[in-house]
């Protein structure tokens, strides 16, 4: 062997080495946030069923028309059946024409799935099945997402030393063809989006390097005010996998359906990883489908709620009852400080599970939370006001 070729193989052992190292710590960070929602999960009993400030179950108040609608299209299906979501033409049809309404432009294809937990399991076996080893993400990652990639041995870079809402935050964009990055907007914890000017330099990253971006879409389309368009829209479609939630736009958690807008020449493959992992959908799921996408589309579930959130986040500031240097202005989770008293030991997500340490003694608020009573009178226990 040549002196070349023994130094090109000892670079490539280094590299391996450095690799296996670097996902080993991550592998690590992971766990150690992992062990904190185990914990959450099966210790404190999704922290009072997650019916507490800081958890996820919602109240819903004008979720009614949902529900008729969605028996009415239960009714019409055979439970019989083995039954898939890709069978339904007018469903995927409904789809891409809402986005064609809300974005101004139609996407290449769609890929519905039971949730967003499914789908995002489905595009890091996807990424695996091609042989994918590292990806590039702006922090932070919903734990599911950062979870998936651990397990399929996919190396995660940060672009940036900082999440999209804090101060002198910056993107250091790898100009490396081919490159992968992931990204969460709006940041769901805290309700403030990526702001447009850094999704328009990805564009341009995107051209310049024919990069892929993985977009976790999971509560978009809830903005407080204004109309329902999304940044990340005009991100290149032939490059680009938007992940969007219609169950979060409606608060109805009961049913699972998510979809992901991919490119035209990625569908069969992701559909086909899909199906392998999880199987058909159930009945339920897909007339959810067909009464969530018409409630979407006419917008008026999700603007109820929006205006009801963003009610309660200022009668909460007005009232001095929270405090907060990151505005929010969507969705139905907020990143604050308590100033209320609140029961003894009452457990707040902070922001040791989003890796942010920069904010001591804020928390993820729900604000369509059945504990959001605990501090304000104004809140029923039918979740007016």
């Amino acid at each position: 062997m040549s002196i070349s070729a023994d130094h090109n193989t000892s670079q490539t052992d280094i590299a391996r080495t450095d690799r296996a190292a670097a996902l080993s710590a991550q592998r690590d960070k992971t766990g150690a946030l992992n062990a904190k929602f185990e914990r959450l999960a099966f210790d404190l009993g999704d922290g009072d069923n997650g019916e507490f400030l800081s958890g996820w179950q919602c109240q819903n108040p004008f979720a009614g028309p949902l529900l008729d609608a969605v028996r009415r299209y239960a009714d019409r299906l055979d439970h019989t059946r083995y039954s898939y979501f890709d069978t339904h033409a007018d469903l995927l049809e409904g789809i891409l024409q809402h986005h064609t309404l809300i974005d101004g432009k139609r996407p290449d294809a769609v890929l519905c799935g039971c949730g967003t937990t499914a789908l995002l399991f489905t595009w890091a076996a996807h990424l695996q099945s091609l042989g994918v080893e590292e990806v590039y993400y702006i922090p932070p990652l919903y734990i599911t997402l950062q979870s998936a990639l651990d397990r399929f041995g996919i190396r995660t870079i940060p672009v940036c030393d900082k999440q999209p809402y804090e101060p002198d935050f910056a993107l250091r964009l790898p100009e490396k063809p081919g490159a992968i990055l992931h990204l969460t907007d709006p940041v769901w914890f805290a309700g403030t989006p990526v702001p447009a000017f850094w999704i328009e330099t990805i564009s341009e990253w995107q051209d310049r390097n024919g990069a892929t971006v993985f977009v976790d879409g999971s509560l978009q389309y809830m903005p407080w005010e204004g109309v329902r368009h999304e940044a990340t829209a005009a991100l290149r479609a032939h490059l680009t996998v938007r992940l969007v939630c219609p169950s979060k736009q409606l608060c109805t958690h009961g049913f699972r359906f998510s979809y992901m807008l991919v490119p035209a020449a990625t569908l069969r493959a992701l559909a086909w990883t899909y199906t392998n992992i999880f199987g058909p959908a159930p009945a339920a799921s897909i007339a959810f489908a067909h009464a969530a996408i018409e409630a979407v589309s006419s917008g008026d579930i999700p603007r109820a709620l929006m205006a009801l959130a963003s009610e309660r986040y200022e009668m909460l500031i007005d009232g001095r009852i929270i405090e907060t240097s990151i505005i929010p202005n969507c969705g139905y989770f907020i990143f604050a400080r308590v100033l209320r008293g609140l029961p003894e030991g009452y457990l707040q997500i902070d922001g040791s599970y989003f890796e942010q340490s920069g904010y001591p003694g804020y928390a993820k608020i729900n604000l369509l939370s059945p504990a959001v009573r605990l501090l304000t009178p104004q809140v029923d226990d039918d979740g007016d006001r």
